[in-house]
């Protein structure tokens, strides 16, 4: 009781079919496809923590540093306001006679000189000036100023004077160099913060890694679990901020799991209660066609003899379906491929005798892993194709290379560009030529994936005919 999605191998080859085998493998990983136009594009969720944190980490420093600077400022100018008062308290104790030399030309080519940023000088109550620094002007630098300090053009001016007020000291800054050490250490904060974005990028990188690196070991248990594995993920290892998203998830598969379940009890509670009311009405649908020789009363009998024995093929095919997708190709047991095919082979037994049938080992059989039922229903549906749409004159050959199983006939063949569409559901290369319900080699290619193993279909072999389905399986046991 095999299937027959290859109905329409019994008739004549399409024209154009190269003599040259085509090849379909119909089991296996499918490739990517692209994303539809118009869905959104896939981001990344690390990407985007890395650069929004960057650019968080860029605009509070760049906040700290601007507010560092306005402290700076503030704390800068005590700093040099207590050293321009300092020195001019120094200059306001200095004795008379250091301000009563006459020759202050000569006096102020011998002074060595210094920073030009930093001036002096020192006057008398009258304002004449009596000392000054190598840069100082020969006028005062803020005349009638009161004592304290004040921007007096490009100088940052404190005046001091004495208590009796005969002497009195301006000691300048000039401004541009007070701004000069503010935007140097803006420059520093800013030179600290573009040496260390590198830096905190490639550790942001690192800790992101690493933090997503925790939700390997879930997407992995998803990405691992065969088609039919609907039980719940374990949420222990997977951090907090996922466990609610694998806990719905594992709701998700809790109800397709029902619904699935559901379905296949309804698909094979039907195709089981319909075989036994089947059986009845093709035995009275038998007794009919025998009662009778008239032909036009034989030929609705006969018709009706054929439908039902298609509703029986389809029911039967419907239970193993059922049975075959609630997942019993995922058992895995050593399975020895020679006695396979030799239990299998008994059902045959009416072929063989006609010799239709043949075995042949190529090479030392190897077992192989898998489940026993599962692949039985896998050869006897290649061996009922191979038989029913190779033609009546046609043999099938059983082959066992190692550990591949290989189903091969000399029929007509298949177009080659109707491969790769046999193994859909309901699918049938020409259908209407020959009985079947498009569903043989659909089971095949589930138990096939299931089984960790691939079908490989061919045709034509050789001079334009024949047609195999070889089972490749990747690991021996």
């Amino acid at each position: 009781m095999a299937d027959d999605s290859l109905s329409s191998r019994d008739h004549t080859r399409a024209s154009g079919v190269s003599a040259g085998p085509a090849v379909a493998q119909v089991a296996g990983p499918s490739p990517a496809t692209a994303p539809a136009p118009g869905t959104t594009r896939p981001w990344s969720l690390q990407r985007r923590l890395r650069g929004q944190l960057l650019a968080t980490l860029a605009v509070a420093w760049l906040l700290g540093s601007a507010a560092a600077s306005l402290a700076l400022w503030r704390e800068t100018d005590e700093v040099l306001d207590s050293g321009l008062a300092e020195t001019a308290e120094h200059l306001l104790m200095l004795p008379d006679v250091v301000l009563d030399l006459h020759d202050r030309a000569e006096r102020d080519l011998q002074r060595e000189p210094h920073a030009r940023h930093v001036i002096y000088q020192v006057a008398d109550a009258d304002g004449l000036l009596r000392l000054r620094s190598h840069h100082a002007p020969m006028a005062l630098l803020d005349p009638g100023a009161p004592d304290g300090a004040r921007r007096s053009g490009p100088w940052h001016v404190l005046t001091l004077s004495t208590p009796d007020g005969q002497r009195r000291a301006q000691v300048a800054e000039a401004v541009a160099h007070r701004s000069q050490v503010l935007w140097d250490s803006l420059r520093w904060l800013l030179a600290v913060l573009l040496a260390l974005l590198p830096g905190a990028a490639w550790a942001l990188d690192w800790l992101l890694r690493r933090a997503f690196a925790t939700l390997e070991p879930a997407r992995q248990a998803l990405e691992s679990r065969e088609d039919h594995d609907m039980r719940p993920v374990d949420v222990g290892p997977a951090p907090t901020e996922l466990q609610p998203w694998l806990a719905a998830v594992n709701r998700l598969l809790g109800r397709v799991r029902t619904q699935v379940d559901s379905e296949r009890a309804f698909a094979a509670n039907t195709a089981h209660e319909l075989r036994t009311p089947l059986a009845a009405a093709r035995a009275q649908a038998q007794r009919l066609l025998d009662s009778t020789s008239d032909p036009t009363h034989r030929a609705p009998a006969e018709a009706l003899v054929r439908q039902l024995d298609r509703l029986t093929r389809l029911a039967t095919r419907l239970l193993q379906l059922a049975r075959i997708e609630s997942g019993v190709a995922l058992q895995r047991d050593a399975v020895d491929l020679v006695a396979l095919v030799l239990l299998v082979a008994d059902d045959f037994a009416e072929a063989q005798r006609q010799g239709r049938l043949t075995l042949q080992v190529l090479r030392q059989p190897r077992p192989v892993q898998g489940d026993i039922d599962a692949l039985g229903i896998a050869l006897r549906n290649l061996i009922d194709n191979g038989l029913k749409h190779g033609g009546d004159q046609a043999t099938v050959e059983v082959v066992i290379d190692g550990d591949r199983l290989r189903v091969q006939d000399n029929g007509p063949g298949v177009p080659a560009d109707r491969l790769a569409g046999l193994t859909r559901k309901f699918d049938r290369a020409g259908a209407g030529t020959t009985p079947g319900s498009g569903l043989g080699l659909a089971m095949v290619e589930t138990i096939a994936r299931q089984s960790d193993a691939r079908l490989v279909l061919q045709s034509p072999l050789a001079d334009g005919c024949g047609f195999s389905a070889e089972l490749q399986f990747g690991r021996p046991a």
